[in-house]
């Protein structure tokens, strides 16, 4: 079974759990990513930060933010099954409720919205933190979601507690 929760350790040195339910998006900091969150904070919130010490931005289900020390792979390590969205976009296999096309109509309406769609999407994924867009197809979103939720059991199979023959 995949773990209930993730564990990560903010900007500042804090180490938080969160359900993980509540993550909508993980996504890994490019260098440039990593100046624009200094600068931002920075300039913001007076914040001063070493850019070398984070390497994802997790987007919780409330479009709320933080910067994290972890990454991607040492999510996984915890047992959390991560789903690549597409541009190293990801999002907890267990939260994946449902995936459908994602239409020209969507885009239309999206654009009406006054979003700006800077990428061709395929699939609109239903997660338990809200809807996020993905340039897989949902096949694709479907049979990455049943890959991760495998090396999940894996995992906990061997990490957790063996029982002894009768």
């Amino acid at each position: 079974m995949a773990t209930n929760s993730l564990k990560y350790t903010t900007h500042e040195g804090v180490e938080r759990t969160v359900p993980v339910d509540t993550v909508r998006i993980v996504r890994p900091l490019t260098d440039e990513d990593k100046n624009k969150a200094k600068e931002s904070l920075k300039e913001n919130r007076g914040i001063d930060i070493d850019p070398s010490r984070i390497n994802v931005r997790i987007e919780f289900a409330d479009k709320t933010s933080k910067l994290a020390r972890e990454t991607v792979d040492a999510f996984r390590d915890q047992g959390v099954g991560l789903v690549n969205l597409g541009n190293d976009r990801y999002t907890p296999a267990i939260n994946i409720t449902a995936a459908e096309a994602f239409t020209k109509d969507d885009a239309d309406r999206l654009k009406g919205e006054d979003y700006t769609l800077s990428q061709t999407f395929r699939a609109k994924v239903e997660t338990r933190a809200g809807t996020v867009l993905s340039s897989a197809t949902p096949t694709q979103v479907m049979d990455r979601r049943a890959k991760a939720l495998e090396l999940d059991q894996s995992t906990s199979k061997k990490s957790g507690p063996q029982s002894k023959p009768a």
